[in-house]
């Protein structure tokens, strides 16, 4: 009896030391990273680069599953229902993990309870950009067309960021104009290239190139120090004084993931953002890094919940 009793708790204790010797292997096989929005936005060209070089550290291959829509809710529903082994990660956003808790009176997901930050990743400024027959040369003069044409100009949005901004920037610059929904940022560009859109706050990779080329006009950038990239370009805050809405991209996963396989996680995203590499070629996009602890990144996400919930509010942007 006194044998099979012993015999009994050896093969429970092995159960349960059974997940150290797999967190022990971690990763062991690839990596994926889901992206909420489609190929082109600004989530999309962080993901690929950092994936590509975080997958030497690592020692794997990432993949990119895209599952853009419904701001972000399909791929975050994805993410939250898949094992707790850091498989499979979503890479999401300002709009994803903080804005739609104002957006949306009913989410398919909480994203503080259902997943686990692994860290921030990149910190993404906005360009405000008009189509070039618009007769503005700098912000001063774009404000006074718009209030002198109030309600007849047209925006696009692709994201929280760009409603946002372009919510906040209509009501302190004293003026309306009809909003146009789309998808992604990337088919809203397309349309203010094309004449069908007046403006759009736009990812600063995204419209430097047609700026230099002068198929569009960028008036001002929502952070309050000039990017890099953009050298020319003042921010909203010189002319509108305390502006400033930033918007941010950072890792998490399932909420239940080990701590362990969160840490392996950590050190390897940290550590390629860390690089020059990355700190050049994200500053050449109009972003900045930003790499965090997991705790860190936890303490940011909730006070972002609650600074964009006051901005949208405050901008008089409607709840779905």
């Amino acid at each position: 009896m006194i044998k099979r009793m012993i015999s009994g708790l050896l093969a429970a204790s092995s159960l349960i030391c059974f997940p150290s010797v797999s967190l022990a292997a971690f990763p062991d096989k690839p990596i994926t990273i889901v992206v909420p929005f489609g190929p082109g936005a600004g989530s999309d060209a962080v993901t690929r680069f950092l994936s590509e070089r975080s997958s030497k550290v690592l020692g794997v291959d990432i993949y990119i599953d895209y599952k853009d829509g419904a701001s972000g809710a399909i791929a975050a529903g994805d993410v939250k229902r898949s094992p707790r082994d850091g498989y499979r990660l979503i890479l999401n956003s300002n709009s994803g993990a903080a804005a739609n808790v104002y957006l949306f009176k009913s989410l398919n997901y909480d994203p503080v309870a259902d997943f686990t930050p692994i860290t921030g990743l990149t910190r993404n400024p906005l360009v405000l950009a008009i189509k070039p027959d618009i007769p503005a040369k700098n912000l001063e003069e774009f404000i006074k067309y718009a209030k002198e044409n109030t309600g007849k100009l047209n925006y696009g949005v692709g994201n929280s960021s760009s409603m946002a901004n372009a919510a906040l920037f209509m009501s302190k610059a004293g003026f309306e104009a009809t909003q146009v929904g789309y998808k992604a940022l990337p088919a809203a560009l397309i349309d203010l290239l094309g004449g069908r859109l007046d403006f759009l706050f736009c990812d600063p990779f995204a419209v430097k190139d047609h700026v230099k080329a002068g198929k569009l006009r960028a008036l001002g950038v929502t952070s309050t120090a000039r990017l890099k990239s953009m050298p020319d370009v003042p921010p909203i805050a010189d002319v509108i004084l305390g502006y400033e809405l930033v918007g941010w991209i950072a890792a998490f996963a399932p909420a239940g993931t080990p701590s362990e396989i969160i840490s392996v996680l950590n050190k390897a995203f940290v550590e390629t953002l860390k690089q020059k590499e990355s700190d050049d070629y994200l500053e050449g996009l109009g972003m900045q890094v930003f790499p965090t602890t997991p705790e860190e990144m936890g303490i940011f996400q909730k006070d972002q919940i609650k600074l964009w919930s006051e901005v949208l509010e405050k901008a008089g942007v409607p709840r779905n």
